[in-house]
């Protein structure tokens, strides 16, 4: 990795200055090493999202399609596959980590965008039966109204699962008395069910403990500038 790139890439603090695109760059130069990297410091977080997933759906995995966000080179993707689950598509801004994900053969169609709160296009509402998300509730990734989103592309009935260390919602500004919370309002407003979250000590590096959270969504229809308008007041109470 050159230097600058390990630096973004390694501290996180470093990508609160830098804009989406920007933080995307970053992982196209590092796609290439990206595996040696999180294999080298025990990753876990995707293993244990795959097996919520595969706790959800314990028949005909073959036919349930699947949204990887922040798919990244397919790790997640990987661990699904192995659990027969065939039907997977990946979505992630960066091309240098779709170039290494499509060399595993488990995607079947990969999109390069963005998940930052507004309607992706060409994804239609309800398409898809589960929503997966691993190591990406981060500085400079998914932000907090990503969630609205999510739920719009699930159709109800449908599971998303995803896995967020402890320390995220407390150290980064994004998520601050801000993730947790709305993630509570729309289960309040209808919008998703928490199933159940189900904690590991060891997202990485044998440490850095979280949750494995299971939603079931409810709604396909979104008030998103509700939501938005919401968050904005919550940090100007804090």
């Amino acid at each position: 990795m050159a230097e600058a790139n390990s630096i973004a890439f390694c501290d996180f603090d470093k990508r609160e200055t830098m804009t989406s695109v920007e933080v995307a760059d970053v992982f196209n130069k590092v796609a290439n090493s990206y595996d040696e990297t999180w294999q080298s410091r025990n990753y876990s977080d995707h293993i244990y999202v795959a097996e919520g997933v595969a706790d959800f759906f314990p028949e005909r995995r073959a036919d349930v399609r699947i949204l990887d966000v922040a798919a990244g080179t397919g790790l997640l993707a990987t661990q699904l596959w192995k659990k027969d689950f065939r039907k997977t598509d990946g979505l992630d801004p960066s091309t240098g980590m779709k170039t290494e994900a499509m060399k595993k053969h488990v995607y079947t169609n990969y999109y390069l965008e963005f998940m930052d709160g507004h309607v992706i296009d060409n994804l239609d509402t309800d398409s898809y039966s589960c929503l997966v998300v691993a190591a990406a509730f981060n500085t400079g990734f998914l932000p907090c109204v990503s969630l609205l989103e999510m739920v719009r592309l699930v159709k109800p009935g449908g599971l998303i699962c995803f896995g967020v260390p402890d320390s995220r919602f407390t150290e980064v500004k994004e998520y601050i008395n801000r993730l947790a919370p709305l993630m509570l309002w729309m289960e309040q407003d209808g919008l998703w069910q928490l199933l159940d979250k189900k904690h590991y000590d060891d997202f990485y590096d044998d440490a850095n403990p979280g949750n494995v959270f299971r939603y079931m969504v409810h709604a396909s229809d979104v008030d998103v500038e509700k939501y938005i308008h919401r968050l904005r007041n919550s940090h100007l109470e804090k």
